[in-house]
């Protein structure tokens, strides 16, 4: 009989991370379609910057849900980085159209707040820390 190592279990703010990223790509994928309707509708140029965006978030996010089982130290901080982009974008945004509020930086980045939040907490370094099974 072989030893075998038995792989711990996600931790429950790793799963909550997972769930609150996969929603995010779905809202992500939903928003493309509805840019590429509005594009496709209008043929409008000023639509392609928030095409390029919704769809290099969604694809960024799908890439990244397909490496979290990798567990790979990096993945845990390119997420990081990759949510820390997206509010800098929010802000950037806002303070080009004069709109920076709270609620455009906190309310509007709710799901991609969680998400640092929860890849931040020690569990989080744990799980991506240890080794695959």
């Amino acid at each position: 009989m072989a030893n075998t190592v038995k792989a711990p279990a996600m931790p429950g703010t790793i799963k909550a991370a997972q769930f609150v990223i996969t929603l995010d790509a779905a809202f992500c994928l939903v928003g493309l379609a509805l840019t590429l309707v509005g594009f496709f509708s209008t043929f409008n140029s000023g639509i392609l910057p928030a095409l390029i965006y919704a769809a290099g978030r969604s694809a960024l996010l799908g890439w990244l849900l397909s490496r979290w089982s990798s567990r790979r130290r990096y993945l845990r901080w390119v997420i990081v980085a990759a949510q820390s982009l997206v509010i800098g974008a929010t802000v950037l945004d806002s303070a080009l159209f004069s709109t920076v509020t709270w609620k455009a930086i906190f309310g509007s980045q709710l799901l991609t707040w969680a998400v640092i939040v929860l890849l931040l907490l020690p569990s989080a370094g744990r799980w991506f820390n240890e080794p695959r099974a």
